[in-house]
């Protein structure tokens, strides 16, 4: 009797062993912990972290369930922890597209007329500043970026990235007590030719000129970042290339400003003892959009070359804010006006609009693996914002000289200058380096 319950009891064993080892997977029971690669319906979980490559599974002869000793288990769960939150930060230095401005102070020798002096066309006259792009050229600035997998196989992540180009600005000062002679120039619409304002002529006027201008470029943006394909994070693992979708929100400002500060002081009689004058040319571009895009990483011994296409879609809110104001002093007693050379009451003022517009952005960054946790970065970038409003575009350079403030002048002619609300595009590229740190 005792043998035949035996071999019941071996029998009972030999049957319920493969279901504890692997087969129960088909009772359809979950087993708890990191290393569970069964689902509720007792199907493979091919994105599980045991089953991807280099988790450090112990797979042998169907045992699934398989678990792998304490000693290969914690650093494997480190490592899955590890490489799901980055911090990269940059040194930018790119190249981007001036503004384009008519000619704005002007120079003539020594003793030309004052009819001719600083009159644009005439023998001799010499333009000082502008009458071309200002603020182009190479510019610095810093890129941060960071991001978190929020599942281990990297399957979707969000991320955040910010940058910006700051202090890109061109200026011009000038003074002179009659000589050197210097002028402001302009289009005289009641005499229909080209005229000057001089801010430094012998015995007519003493003075002193400053321009400056400045652009500013920064971009923020939240994105969601989904895999073509869940991969391990590790990269040790021997991961694979992987391509990710990414949709988020993007702003992006371009902003400029240009503007004049002259100080004269009359040597005619008759005329105010001191001019002092400021003005000013304001101009903002605000996109907010919604970003789409893609980034491929290519995987290597000790590197990676993440390559990025993105294009924001949304609108541009376009805005230019035109002063300008003068103060005349004579003998002690000032007044003050509206306008002063090429801002005047026919164009001061605020002026809105709204583009719809698309912002394409290409990127390519090479990384290096110096530890474990930090890699080295090195790459290139290109950015193209269409439809945008420069300051230097907003100047109109054809005045009427009866709006310019002067006692007892009549105010009558044309309302010039004018508001021209002008429209360019603006792009921007260079190269970037930096680290990221891996957590």
């Amino acid at each position: 009797m005792s043998c035949r319950w035996l071999i019941i009891a071996w029998m009972t064993l030999s049957w319920f062993a493969p279901i504890a080892t692997g087969t129960v997977a088909a009772q359809g029971v979950i087993s708890s912990g990191p290393n569970v690669i069964v689902n509720n319906s007792g199907s493979f979980d091919p994105y599980s972290a045991q089953a991807s490559a280099g988790a450090g599974s112990s797979f042998s002869g169907g045992n699934l369930l398989s678990f792998p000793s304490v000693g290969g288990f914690v650093p494997n769960m480190q490592q899955r922890i590890a490489d799901r939150l980055w911090i990269r930060g940059e040194y930018l230095y790119w190249e981007a597209s001036g503004m384009d401005t008519p000619p704005l102070a002007t120079t003539s020798p020594d003793g030309t007329p004052q009819a001719s002096a600083g009159i644009l066309g005439e023998s001799g006259t010499t333009v000082l500043f502008g009458n071309g792009e200002l603020n182009d050229g190479g510019h610095s600035g810093f890129r941060g970026r960071a991001g978190f997998w929020i599942t281990p196989q990297g399957s979707f992540a969000i991320e955040g990235e910010y940058f910006g180009l700051f202090g890109d600005g061109d200026s011009y000062a000038a003074a002179g007590d009659g000589t050197p002679i210097l002028a402001r120039p302009f289009f005289d619409t009641t005499t229909n030719r080209e005229a000057a304002q001089l801010v430094s002529y012998g015995n007519v006027v003493s003075g002193a000129l400053r321009i400056d201008s400045d652009t500013d470029l920064q971009s923020a943006m939240v994105n969601v970042r989904a895999a073509l394909m869940p991969t391990y994070m590790g990269y040790n693992s021997g991961e694979p290339d992987r391509v990710d979708w990414i949709i988020g929100y993007r702003n992006l400002q371009l902003e400029d400003r240009l503007s004049f500060s002259e100080s004269l002081s009359s040597q005619v009689v008759g005329e105010p003892d001191t001019t002092v004058r400021s003005e000013q040319f304001h101009t903002e571009n605000r996109f907010n959009g919604l970003q789409l895009g893609m980034i491929h990483q290519a995987t290597f011994d000790r590197a990676w070359l993440e390559s990025t296409m993105r294009v924001a879609v949304g609108t541009n809110s376009q805005r230019v804010n035109i002063s300008g104001s003068t103060t005349l002093t004579d003998n002690g007693v000032a007044e003050s006006y509206p306008g002063g050379l090429l801002t005047q009451t026919s164009n001061i003022g605020s002026y809105r609009e709204d583009e719809f517009t698309m912002i394409p952005e290409l990127g390519v960054t090479l990384g290096v693996r110096v530890t474990s946790w930090l890699h080295a970065t090195v790459g290139y970038s290109l950015l193209y914002f269409p439809n945008v409003v420069r300051a230097g575009d907003q100047i109109d350079p054809t005045v009427n000289s009866n709006l310019i403030p002067e006692p007892s002048t009549p105010v009558t002619g044309s309302r010039r200058p004018q508001y021209r609300f002008v429209e360019t595009d603006y792009w921007a590229q260079g190269i970037h380096f930096g680290g990221q740190l891996q957590f």
